[in-house]
């Protein structure tokens, strides 16, 4: 686990450093091609934010690596206070996992309904999740007592997914207002 924490210590700084080094801006995706610019020396190589996640740790970490990995959007997982370490790694992604699952901004679980609203990450990253787990396995591991009387049945409630806001995750004001067309925007300025 000491290369998973470190490399996910090395993705979330990166991240955090990406939007320091440009602030004030209302979005990452404001900076230039910030997940595909390789500018990062890790353990020797030059790499980007996409090396480090989709060709190091989607693969070692499957599903987990989506609790840890912060960046710095509004709907992405709460950045945790401390570093990751490799002897306490899988109880802080489970802590990550429950933290960000518990967020009613992030996720909302209908029990009466028979519905879930998650993020679209649970979207993006099916494959992730079913690979070694599933999305409702997951759900009802990590998620709030909503969550878990609503996977008691497994996977039989209707699943939507919340748009993502790729808005700044500043405590302040900036990134409140980014919207979609915002963020085409600034993937066609790239």
């Amino acid at each position: 686990m000491e290369k998973a924490a470190s490399l996910t210590n090395a993705y979330n700084a990166i991240a955090v450093h990406t939007v320091l080094d440009a602030y004030p801006i209302e979005s990452i995706h404001e900076t230039e091609k910030p997940f595909e610019t390789k500018a990062w020396k890790v353990g020797g190589a030059t790499v980007s934010l996409n090396d480090i996640e989709n060709g190091t740790l989607r693969p070692m970490l499957k599903y987990r690596a989506h609790s840890v990995l912060v960046c710095a959007a509004r709907s992405c997982p709460p950045l945790q206070r401390t570093a990751y370490s490799a002897d306490a790694f899988e109880s802080q992604s489970d802590k990550a996992y429950t933290v960000w699952l518990g967020r009613e901004d992030l996720n909302k679980f209908m029990p009466k309904e028979n519905e879930a609203k998650i993020s679209e990450v649970f979207k993006w990253f099916k494959g992730d999740f079913e690979k070694s787990h599933s999305v409702a396995k997951v759900l009802a591991q990590y998620g709030p007592p909503a969550a878990k009387e609503l996977t008691k049945g497994g996977d039989k409630f209707e699943t939507s997914y919340l748009s993502y806001n790729w808005g700044l995750n500043d405590q302040g004001e900036h990134g409140r207002n980014y919207s979609k067309i915002n963020l085409i925007f600034d993937k066609l300025g790239d």
